[in-house]
């Protein structure tokens, strides 16, 4: 006998059995600490309807018969919290804690309650572990309003009032005749950020019975998670799932459609949104709280974060540099010169090797801190691990100009790299950095030829490192365009005369 689908969500109670893959894969990856915190925080009364854990009042004397238990069930959860936080004043290994969890005091099944949470546990204990794209929330054009300009007007204004029962309810509404899936948002109190966990279950039933089954393929059930920055028109979304776990298309395509129910769910009769890209893209949170968090809609970044962040004492709007400044700088430069040439050891002819050197160490600081100001620092926490630009701007011209038959063979080398570059693109996914239809028409059109030039920058921290080749004379940091100091704020664009060009609707 069949069983008819329903239209339910994955509610917080179900339970999934302790070796499911998905129970072990997180689990296993906790620290000790993180253990313990959330176990204490499924022993709160508010939590206790959907993290009930094994108490004494539920073994049967048939279990006892059978095996005697590593752990011996408490008789409440207020014991269980003291028990707890005595494991929390000591030292001790993981694996006690996890052994404890799994085998003894949760050992008829962890809930999606407590699966949700372990996994917000674990991004939040690492910041990098997820790759995250940043998109903009912006206000569809309304025919009876006046069109306004995004870019210059206030971005409150058009902010939707976020509630989380009203938006989790729309989302719910969305998405349920689509897939089955378990929600669970939160606010963090140590960041400025809400975080939105989706689980994905590609099955038309939600009943523990159909979680309970561990399917190994990789389609069977994903986690998405979306971030909230506080004050802030941007969204953050994961593009890969907890842990480096492979997707395949079905997933992604599960994903897509959540990611499209978002602006829906906060869009009103009155008020439609949609979610526009940003091509900002990268595996720091604290890098996209800097550069799309609150109040960072306007690229504030390179030599402007000196505003951005309050370092320097005058208003931006008034920033006037006085003489007496100038005059106090050179006059401790005066001085700290004439001490070293004093205290300068025998040897009168390396000494003004020396001095010019570290002149010209100085002055390339002083033109890095002036390009760069506040931000780029190695240890800042914000670094982006990977920039990618496309050059579009045309070849020089040799002599002046290119003659008819060298321009022609130009092109028709071009036209077969771009093919066969074509051809092997087919094989993977699209890259951001392909040309559209419009961009080869237009370069078409010119009258001068533009090669497909790409360049990668790749590194734990991109900007710090660019910074550190000006400060070593590598990089001209005067002639530097202001794309390579992160004032356009991208991590993928198109560059032409040094800027970044940007389309409609991308910041």
């Amino acid at each position: 006998m069949a069983t008819a689908p329903d239209y339910k969500n994955i509610p917080h109670s179900h339970r999934l059995p302790v070796s499911h893959r998905e129970v072990q894969r997180t689990f296993n990856k906790l620290s000790r600490q993180a253990l313990v915190t959330l176990a204490q925080q499924w022993l709160s009364k508010k939590n206790r309807d959907f993290c009930k854990p094994y108490l004494l009042s539920e073994r049967n004397d048939a279990e006892e018969d059978d095996h005697e238990p590593l752990y011996q069930p408490a008789q409440s959860c207020e014991e269980l919290q003291e028990t707890y936080k005595e494991l929390a004043t000591r030292k001790g290994g993981r694996r006690e804690i996890l052994d404890r969890i799994l085998e003894g005091d949760w050992r008829t099944g962890i809930s999606m309650y407590q699966l949700a949470t372990a996994e917000i546990q674990y991004l939040l204990d690492h910041p990098n572990a997820l790759r995250w794209t940043a998109k903009r929330l912006t206000k569809l054009p309304n025919a009876r309003s006046p069109i306004t300009d995004m870019e210059v007007t206030n971005d409150s204004d058009h902010l939707p009032r976020f509630q989380a029962q009203t938006f989790m309810s729309n989302l719910a509404r969305e998405l349920t005749p689509l897939m089955k899936a378990h929600y669970l948002i939160t606010r963090i109190k140590t960041s400025p950020m809400t975080i939105l966990r989706v689980y994905i279950h590609d099955s038309p039933y939600s009943s523990e019975g159909s979680l309970a089954v561990d399917s190994h393929s990789t389609d069977s059930a994903k986690a998405v998670f979306f971030v909230w920055p506080n004050g802030s028109p941007f969204v953050y979304s994961s593009l890969a799932t907890m842990m480096g776990q492979v997707v395949g298309d079905d997933g992604r395509h599960l994903r897509d459609i959540v990611q499209q129910a978002i602006p829906k769910a906060f869009s009103r009769p009155s008020a439609r949104y949609q979610l526009t890209s940003t091509n900002f893209t990268t595996k720091s949170l604290d890098a996209l709280l800097t550069y799309r968090g609150s109040g960072k809609s306007n690229a504030a970044a390179g030599g402007w974060s000196i505003f951005q962040d309050h370092s320097f004492s005058q208003n931006a709007l008034d920033f006037i540099t006085t003489q007496k400044d100038n005059g106090q700088e050179k006059c401790s430069s005066h001085k700290t010169a004439s001490n070293s040439v004093t205290k300068a050891a025998p040897g009168g002819v390396k000494r003004p090797l020396d001095e010019k050197a570290s002149s010209e160490a100085k002055r390339r600081k002083e033109v890095a801190a002036g390009r760069f100001g506040t931000s780029a620092q190695p240890n800042d926490g914000q670094g982006l691990e990977r920039v990618e630009v496309r050059i579009d701007d045309p070849f020089p011209s040799i002599n002046g100009s290119i003659n008819g038959g060298t321009t022609g063979l130009l092109d028709g080398e071009a036209s077969n790299e771009d093919a066969q570059a074509g051809k092997r693109s087919r094989r993977g996914r699209p890259s951001l950095l392909d040309r559209t239809a419009e961009d080869l028409e237009e370069i078409q059109n010119g009258e001068d030829w533009v090669p497909n030039v790409r360049i990668t920058f790749q590194g734990t921290h991109v900007f710090a490192g660019i910074r550190q080749l000006v400060e070593e004379g590598i990089v001209d940091g005067e002639k530097m365009p202001g794309w390579m100091t992160g004032e356009a704020g991208v991590t993928t664009g198109a560059v032409r005369d040094g800027r970044i060009r940007t389309k409609e609707g991308v910041a």
